[in-house]
């Protein structure tokens, strides 16, 4: 059975897919939910409070993904469904320079403790995202399995014989 609780956070996914954040209103949300303005309050504060909890909620998904047991290809693929379902959190998350260098170290953190190399992990977390951020602001263009493949085309590039390559043809 889905909670009153569940209904406002799906209500409020939903509205951010019509509407930018600043436009989301209580009003809107509990007019669309069906519910009352009380029930609303007797979970959450306000719209701030609301948008942090499905921050913490669907950001949780996303790094939770890194610690199911898989092989790269599949964490790749899994990372960009779940960045597909929730679209339209993610475009209002990826237009916040702030809230993409807070995910960004977060995931590069999260990263350190897969690889054990920081540098390693800080080069994959900010192009990860960073590649993410590309896919999402682009509309979506790609599915999220050609989003994955793609990403995992970068991933096990050979970077040597690529700069190798481009040597030559510059010659």
């Amino acid at each position: 059975m889905i909670t009153a609780k569940q209904t406002i956070t799906e209500t409020f996914i939903h509205l951010l897919s019509e509407q930018d954040f600043e436009a989301v209103s209580v009003k809107g949300i509990v007019a669309y939910a069906g519910i009352s303005r009380s029930t609303f309050y007797l979970h959450f504060t306000d719209k701030y409070e609301l948008m942090e909890a499905v921050r913490s909620q669907l950001n949780g998904k996303l790094f939770q993904i890194y610690s199911e047991p898989s092989d790269a290809e599949t964490i790749n693929l899994k990372i960009c469904r779940h960045i597909f379902r929730y679209r339209s959190f993610y475009r209002q998350e990826f237009s916040d320079a702030g809230r993409i260098h807070e995910l960004t170290s977060r995931f590069a953190c999260q990263l350190d403790h897969v690889f054990g190399d920081e540098d390693l992990a800080v080069f994959a977390g900010w192009g990860t995202i960073g590649y993410l951020v590309s896919w999402v602001k682009a509309g979506f263009m790609m599915s999220p399995q050609e989003a994955s493949d793609k990403l995992m085309k970068i991933v096990f590039a050979d970077w040597t014989a690529n700069l190798a390559e481009t040597r030559e043809r510059s010659s």
